[in-house]
């Protein structure tokens, strides 16, 4: 017989006062015993949780956040998927990892949170939402299951970026293997996808947030976080579980022209959550002001569960600002390369202390967040003083992050053969370069275009490919350049059987960017539909090689070598 959830909870609660009365844990040491439970909410930005303040659609998120603590001002390293939650796994800054984009490759020699744990006896297990945390891009070592598979080959057409398994199935796979394993010490992540686009939840929760589908898939995922929380109470284990919720980066929702994320780094979608549940719910209702950072929570993880932190890790455990300690702050950096990369636009970069905010563009910015947290009031011409200090420690960060991981050199026999097939020139945009020139164009002033390439991607999500087509051609056309526009035109015309067009669109994409494994492998698949076999395995080849993690890369190949 299942009890009700009041009862469950009121169960819960009991066995926690219990333990709260023993000498559990002491901070400093950690606790052998307890199990990890990390939960990342995908493209969560902070201040639309009951417990920063919303109004409330998270009845669950706020009851755990009164019975942890809870970091007001935590901040991502890059408000992109792929590369925040490596900087959440390693502990390190994207410039320290050489993942500054989507679709790059964590380099094996960085030591991972699964690692360590694993390390140290803990069953571990992922369950992932998107492909974009695919395991062929490196967060998979260090865990006995890393659940989540996406086949690419039977994804023809569709953006990377929209590829996802909704939460429910996530919550299911979770909470199976939680259940076979509650005998064992574990360390699982959960990884929820629903918040970012395109919105998939049930058409029941849809029509009830009409309208407001952001905040109906929050309340959507909010109740998925219930059910996987309830399952750990039913196996006995919220008593020997430390519970972590954070996100990888927000979503800015039409702050400063910015529908999405990853473009600009406002706090909209740099700004994060983070609660701390303790087994024992030691320091329930504790709030934490102080600046903190994604990259801190690796470290704090270890410690709190006696696990030795990596010596490569960057971040510090929050285990001090938890237990009351004082000590100096640290500021928390941010950057994004995507306008770099993607719309020849500067790179961007922000410093934030105590206070301010600092971003580093051709037009530079600063905020008194504390007064001013829609960082809507430019004070660059005003607080000089105090721009120059946050310009001078940026440009320090950046200076001692200067030499860290660039991307793997592509094999010179692979070269000859990207030659022998006419992509010469150009520059591998691929690789893990960035290049602040003031003279390039200001992401706010390229920020239009952006959205502009958004809608028509939208377009296709929701059911009209062929008025995608049409718009992303027409931006394809006006700048041939544009890679990730060359791609997204590519999957359009895939979508719609326009085979012959999309193989035109990746050409032009490679002719700039010779070295995108993405494009190389998008050719091949149009090459495969089209029966011209040859050229699809030389292609799908090319991107074996310049992924060779890619193992549905060499499943599509050996499909196409079979026939």
């Amino acid at each position: 017989m299942t009890l009700p959830r009041w009862i469950r909870y009121l169960l819960a609660s009991f066995v926690a006062l219990i333990f709260a009365s023993q000498p559990f844990c002491v901070l400093g040491q950690g606790n052998p015993q307890w199990n990890l439970l990390l939960i990342s909410v995908d493209t969560l930005r902070a201040d639309h949780l009951g417990s920063y303040g919303y109004r409330s659609v998270t009845p669950v998120l706020d009851g755990l956040a009164k019975e942890g603590v809870v970091f007001d001002q935590v901040y991502t390293a890059v408000p992109l998927t792929l590369p925040a939650h490596v900087s959440l796994f390693t502990s390190r800054y994207p410039p320290a990892t050489g993942v500054r984009d989507n679709g790059e490759v964590l380099p094996s020699s960085i030591p991972t949170l699964a690692e360590q744990m694993q390390a140290h006896g803990f069953q571990t297990a992922a369950f992932i939402g998107a492909f974009v945390l695919d395991r062929r891009f490196g967060l998979a070592r260090g865990f006995n299951q890393y659940w989540g598979q996406f086949l690419l080959h039977r994804y023809a057409g569709a953006d990377p970026g929209t590829i996802q398994i909704r939460g429910d199935q996530v919550e299911a796979a979770a909470a199976q293997w939680i259940t076979n394993h509650a005998a064992n010490r574990f360390f699982v992540f959960v990884h929820f996808y629903d918040l970012h686009g395109p919105y998939l939840m049930p058409a029941s929760w849809r029509a009830r947030f009409s309208g407001r589908l952001y905040d109906g898939e929050l309340a959507y995922v909010d109740n998925l976080i219930g059910k996987l929380w309830e399952d750990v109470i039913r196996q006995g284990d919220a008593d020997r579980t430390l519970l972590i919720i954070t996100a990888d980066h927000g979503e800015s929702l039409g702050d400063h022209g910015e529908w999405s994320h990853g473009f600009l780094l406002y706090r909209s979608t740099t700004h994060v959550p983070l609660i701390v549940r303790f087994p024992d719910r030691r320091y329930a209702g504790k709030k934490i002001g102080s600046i903190s950072r994604l990259i801190d929570i690796a470290p704090t993880a270890c410690a709190l569960l006696g696990v030795p932190a990596s010596p490569s890790f960057q971040g510090r455990s929050l285990e001090p600002d938890i237990d009351g300690q004082e000590r100096p702050a640290l500021p928390a950096y941010s950057e994004t390369l995507y306008p770099y990369r993607h719309f020849h636009s500067a790179p961007i970069y922000a410093l934030r202390d105590s206070q301010f905010t600092y971003i580093k563009a051709p037009r530079p910015e600063l905020y008194d967040f504390r007064k001013d947290p829609a960082e809507t009031h430019n004070l660059i011409h005003t607080a000089q003083a105090i721009a120059n200090n946050l310009q001078g420690t940026l440009g320090n960060l950046l200076g001692t992050m200067a030499n860290g991981p660039k991307a793997e050199p592509v094999n010179p026999d692979v070269l000859e053969q990207l030659k022998s097939l006419g992509y010469v020139g150009g520059r591998l945009l691929s690789s893990n370069e960035a290049r602040f020139d003031p003279s390039l164009p200001d992401p706010k002033d390229t920020i239009l275009l952006y959205r502009q390439v958004q809608r028509l991607v939208d377009l296709e999500n929701h059911g009209d490919p062929s008025a995608a087509a049409i718009g992303l051609e027409r931006i394809a056309k006006n700048d041939p350049a544009l890679v990730m526009v060359q791609i997204e035109a590519g999957l359009v015309l895939q979508t719609l059987h326009e085979n012959g067009l999309a193989i035109e669109h990746f050409r032009s994409a490679l002719r700039v960017d010779p070295g995108n494994a993405l494009a190389h492998f998008d050719l091949g698949i149009s090459f495969g539909h089209l029966h011209r076999l040859p050229e699809a395995a030389q292609e799908l080849e090319i991107a074996t090689k310049l992924q060779p993690s890619d193992s549905h890369a060499f499943t599509s190949l050996g499909i196409v070598r079979a026939h």
